[in-house]
This record gives C-alpha cells, sequence and structure tokens, in this order.
C-alpha cells in the first residue's frame, strides 16, 4: 500500500465571479488575489514536501497550459501536469486523477482539493487530510468539513453522524447552499461547511463510479490508455470529451453510503465571490479592504481594488468596486454573487472583456494592447530571458519595433541583429522574422502594426519551440 498521500489539485474553473479581475483566459486559481504568490502556488506549496505527502497531480485547462506549466514548476517542479481537452466539469477531473493513479498503484490514497480556496493554518490543514486519507486507506471516501464561522449561504453543509474513527464521523447528509434562516439552525445542529477537500483510495472510486457510470469510467480509461505527453505535459485521449458534465458533488458524493467526515479546525474560505474576499482579508479601521491606489473618505466596508489608476470612494458603503485597466465593477457586495449572470450577459453581447484580459499571456512573456484605431494597433511586448516567439510571418501588416527595456535578438529574413534600449527596427509585410531576448532582463519592446488586417490568427508560424501552429 502507498504510504504517502497524493495531492490531487484542481485548476479548471473560471471563477467568474470574481470579474473583471478573473476571466476564462486567466482565472482566479492563476491570480494573486491576497498576497504574492497566486492562489494555485499558494495550494502546492501547502502540500509540495510536507510530511506523508508525495508528489502532487495538477490537473487544468489546455487554454491555459503554459501559464500552468510556469506556475507549477515555480513552486513544485517535481508535479505531474494533466491538461484537460475541454470542459467537463468536477466529475470528468477526478474520475481522470483516479484513473491515472490507479493505473500506477490502486491503493494509492488520493487528497483531492481545489486550488482557489483560501485556508490560513497550514499544519492543521494538513493534519485533516492525514486524518481523513487514514480512514480511506482500505475503502470508503472522506470530506473536510470546517468549523462554521458565520450562517453563510454560498458553501455546502455537512450534517455528521455516528463516530467511525479518531476525528472521523459518517456523513448523514449534505445541504447545498442554505437560506440564511436555514444555515443558522444547521450551525446550532452541529453542521459543518463543506471544503470540497476530498480523499479515497484510487482504486476504490474507480471500481465505486463504475458501479453508478460504467459507460463514463470505460471512457475515462480509454482517454488515459490513449494520453500522451507534450512538453512535459500530459492530455488525455479523445474519450474525455465524451465523459459526462457534472459535479462530482452531484454524481458521487450525494449518492454514496460510503461518505465520512473530518472535522478540521483551519480558516477556510472559497473566495467565491467580492463579498467573501472582503470577508477574507484585512480591513482598515473603516472596514475597508483596499488593494491598489485607493483614496476612501467617509466610506465604510467596502472592497475597493484599483489595478491601472486612482480610485476614490466617497460616502459609499458596503460595495464592491474593482477596476481593471479595461472594466469597472461597481455592485453592493450582498449582490456579489450575482456577478455571474452580469457576466454571461456581457458574453451574450459579444464583449470579449467577458472572457479575455488586456494582457494576453503566452509561454515566452506576454503582451498588451495598449491603443487600436482603423489600420493600427499599439502594443507592448515583455519577453522573458532566455525566451523568443516562433519564426513567423504576417500576410496583411507591417511591423515597428522600438526598444525600452533590455536586449532584443531580431531575426529578419535571414539576417540576425541584435537592438539595445532606444533602438528601432522595421518588419515589412510579409517578411520572416523572430524577436527573442538574449539578455539576463526581460526585454521589452513597443511595436506598432499597420496594415488591413491586425488579428492574432494572422501568424504563420514556420518554427515554435513550444509546439503551435
Amino acid at each position: 500500500m502507498s504510504a504517502t498521500i497524493r495531492p490531487v489539485i484542481l485548476s479548471g474553473g473560471t471563477g467568474t465571479r470574481l470579474w473583471p479581475v478573473s476571466r476564462e483566459g486567466m482565472a482566479k486559481q492563476l491570480l494573486p488575489l491576497t498576497e504574492d504568490l497566486t492562489m494555485l502556488e499558494k495550494t502546492l506549496t501547502r502540500v509540495t514536501g510536507a510530511k506523508g505527502f508525495g508528489p502532487a497531480m495538477v490537473i487544468g485547462s489546455h487554454a491555459v497550459r503554459f501559464m500552468l506549466k510556469e506556475q507549477v514548476e515555480k513552486v513544485a517542479p517535481g508535479a505531474m501536469l494533466v491538461l484537460e481537452p475541454a470542459r467537463r466539469d468536477t466529475m470528468a477531473a477526478v474520475l481522470l486523477a483516479a484513473t491515472i493513479a490507479a493505473e500506477e498503484d490502486p491503493s494509492q490514497v488520493l487528497a483531492v482539493m481545489p486550488s482557489d480556496h483560501m485556508i490560513t493554518g497550514d499544519e492543521a490543514f494538513r493534519d485533516a487530510v492525514r486524518t481523513a486519507s487514514a480512514a480511506v486507506a482500505q475503502s470508503g471516501i472522506a470530506v473536510i468539513g470546517v468549523t462554521p464561522r458565520e450562517p453563510a449561504t454560498g458553501y455546502g453543509y455537512i450534517r455528521p453522524g455516528a463516530v467511525v474513527g479518531p476525528g472521523v464521523r459518517r456523513v448523514e447528509r449534505f445541504v447545498e447552499k442554505p437560506d440564511a434562516a436555514a444555515a443558522e439552525r444547521l450551525i446550532a445542529e452541529g453542521c459543518l461547511w463543506n471544503a470540497g477537500i476530498f480523499c479515497f483510495r484510487a482504486g476504490w472510486l474507480t471500481e465505486a463510479m463504475a458501479a453508478l457510470y460504467p459507460e463514463d469510467v470505460s471512457r475515462m480509461a480509454e482517454a488515459v490508455r490513449r494520453m500522451r505527453r507534450d512538453l512535459g505535459m500530459f492530455i488525455p485521449g479523445d474519450a474525455f470529451s465524451e465523459v459526462r458534465a457534472i459535479s462530482f458533488d452531484h454524481a458521487f458524493m450525494e449518492k454514496t453510503d460510503a461518505a465520512q467526515v473530518a472535522e478540521a479546525s483551519f480558516s477556510w474560505s472559497d473566495v467565491g465571490d467580492w463579498n467573501a474576499l472582503w470577508k477574507a482579508t484585512a480591513h482598515d479601521q473603516s472596514g475597508n479592504a483596499t488593494k491598489g491606489d485607493v483614496v476612501a473618505l467617509d466610506a465604510t466596508d467596502n472592497l475597493i481594488r484599483a489595478e491601472s489608476r486612482t480610485v476614490c470612494a466617497l460616502g459609499v458603503s458596503d460595495l464592491a468596486i474593482i477596476e481593471t485597466a479595461d472594466a469597472v465593477l461597481i455592485t453592493p457586495r450582498d449582490r456579489a454573487q450575482d456577478v455571474k449572470g452580469l457576466v454571461d450577459v456581457l458574453k451574450a453581447s459579444g464583449r470579449p472583456v467577458a472572457t479575455e484580459h488586456l494582457r494576453n499571456h503566452r509561454p515566452w512573456g506576454w503582451y498588451q494592447t495598449m491603443d487600436l484605431g482603423e489600420r493600427f494597433r499599439v502594443k507592448r511586448i515583455v519577453v522573458k530571458p532566455g525566451a523568443k516567439l516562433s519564426l513567423q510571418r504576417h500576410h496583411h501588416r507591417a511591423e515597428h519595433w522600438v526598444v525600452v527595456r533590455g536586449t532584443a535578438e531580431v531575426t529578419l529574413d535571414g539576417t540576425v541583429s541584435i537592438l539595445h534600449e532606444n533602438e528601432s527596427t522595421y518588419i515589412p509585410l510579409g517578411s520572416v522574422h523572430r524577436l527573442a531576448n538574449p539578455g539576463k532582463i526581460a526585454v521589452e519592446i513597443i511595436e506598432v502594426q499597420t496594415g488591413t488586417y491586425l488579428e492574432e490568427d494572422d501568424i504563420e508560424r514556420l518554427e515554435d519551440d513550444f509546439g503551435r501552429h
């Protein structure tokens, strides 16, 4: 039997209730919402190298694979990164992890956890996972239950039953997101918050799932058999996309009679919306939680975040005021759960701001559009040390590059030259070119595009280190 717990970090969510900071193109788990580390990085550091824990498996979206790879390698270089080729909700993600682990060793005990939760008390967290894992070393599944701090209506609750072992009780019932009065009753009756952290033996879960969803388990087994490796990341076969899209809670936890709960003492928040973030972060003497260049006068109990300019609040209370370079959200904090509906409206109207940030991250660095007009676009481009873009050409635009920081290596129709700060070059339409950074610091350029068509799909890649076409 495996002697260690294998953490499985789920990192495929979109976090739309934290729009406009979190969007599908860069969801909340990939962002440093509360400290310097991103939420994914913090989750990984919580279990990497800890006593009783083995190397992690991270399940994430193929669409943000390079950001995932960069963050995983930064804090947990021994982790396995598996990419979902399609969005299929958490049942597919959990089943994928269990199938991979069971192929290696059916006795492996997995601890599945979200990558976007805020936890205070790392050792108490690890103790709870160890307790839950010990309870399911042979069979069953254990969920972490957190002692509630308040009658929260955005969380699921667990009603514990009979004691089945040290620190572990049988789950009597799951209760989904009650209203305030019901939440107060549940807390008075000793119910716990459902933290969405599950422990089980890999082989046991695949067998238990097969009894409920034999076709889905068969499809996942086929997807794992056909899993391929690409640039150090693992991609399941096409059968993954045929697995039903449903949450693990609804698909399995609410159906099994083998669920147990380990009560935990750490502080926990799923940071599911702006109101939750306000509650989970430090406040000033007026109850405001602020980040960035913020000025608040006669303002109380607000969450105010400024990313690109000064944000001032005068005489307002209980608001979430969120500013980014291309969008501003103002909402009462008690309406924060409704932000998802607002994002749906933006999507329906075809606004790119609903899903994409101005800053677009790439494996070599990032770029951001600074200005856009008829027949021209101005970009800021930053290339990491030692990185290079693809060897490429454009059919509808020419480009002017000005180096504003660092040293750039420019390939133009077979000729390689070096540009330093304040030097520039012209890339004619149709020419074969490449931008690279041979230096030790990031290189930053301002690119001015001119032409009849200026979208990103006007790129013909001739060579690319990252396997893109």
